[in-house]
């Protein structure tokens, strides 16, 4: 019958643990559930490799029908001549305590870092958006008046006899319907939302044609058949090219932007400037 008197040292001791539990006949499982530890504990206990407290060792031997002050009375001074080492002692304690410390720093240092970053992107998202609407503010301050003056038509004089004849505008001109059908794209895309798609549209749209002349029997009939001036148009281009352009600067906070192979995107001439 297992005995703890006769232990000397912890691991007779251990090895009365062992015999006691052996003798019940029950598994490591049966004795841990009426001890009301785990199957690893009482296992641990038995095989050397964990030292039990003194409450563990009690629920133990009851588990085993046994009085567990003998039990207590051999294992207090084997416990108290234990390295302190192996006891878990304070300075082990206190190494483990400033390790979960130093966890605890760093995971607390993470989630503030994390904290920074949704701040510091919601502050960014807020600038972004301000940062655009003043963009836009200030586009449609400096956005030119498409104010073009018609171009006059001089006499052909002997000309007017001709099969087909022609009426000379006194200076060049662009066609009235393909101005204002490019009037009518801008008036569109001229928003904050697609003021990108505005750029894309005067760079890429079919050139005016200029025109000097135009046949004299379309004149009387109709005033829809007439010119613009040349000059005029070409200056409201010019300033409404340069205003997109600024606005996406302002939106890139003043960064130039470039063309998808890299490098700034060219600045075209009035002339070049496109309608659709």
């Amino acid at each position: 019958m297992a005995d703890p008197d006769g232990a000397r040292t912890p691991e007779e001791f251990t090895q009365a643990l062992r015999q006691l539990v052996s003798e019940t006949g029950k598994s490591h499982e049966d004795i841990a559930n009426k001890a009301g530890l785990t199957g690893n504990t009482v296992r641990g206990i038995t095989a050397g490799k964990n030292w039990p407290q003194q409450r563990t060792l009690e629920q133990l031997v009851r588990a085993c029908d046994q009085d567990p002050r003998p039990w207590v009375n051999a294992w207090s001074p084997l416990s108290d001549a234990r390295p302190r080492a192996e006891r878990g002692n304070a300075k082990n304690l206190q190494e483990q305590i400033d390790a979960l410390g130093a966890e605890m720093d760093r995971l607390h240092s993470q989630v503030r870092s994390l904290q920074d970053s949704l701040e510091q992107g919601e502050t960014g998202n807020r600038r972004r958006e301000r940062r655009m609407r003043d963009a836009y503010f200030d586009f449609l301050a400096q956005m030119p008046t498409p104010d073009f003056r018609r171009a006059e038509l001089e006499s052909a004089g002997a000309e007017m006899m001709a099969p087909s004849p022609l009426l000379t505008y006194s200076e060049p001109a662009y066609e009235a319907t393909d101005v204002n059908s490019f009037l009518a794209g801008v008036n569109v895309l001229a928003t904050a939302e697609r003021l990108p798609q505005l750029a894309l549209y005067l760079a890429t749209s079919p050139s005016f044609r200029a025109i000097s002349t135009v046949p004299a029997y379309e004149i009387p009939d109709s005033n829809a058949i007439y010119g613009y001036v040349k000059s005029d148009v070409d200056a409201y281009l010019a300033k409404l090219r340069a205003g997109v352009h600024q606005y996406l600067r302002d939106c890139t906070d003043g960064q130039t932007p470039t063309q998808p192979g890299g490098g700034a995107i060219p600045r075209t001439s009035p002339a070049a400037v496109r309608r659709g």
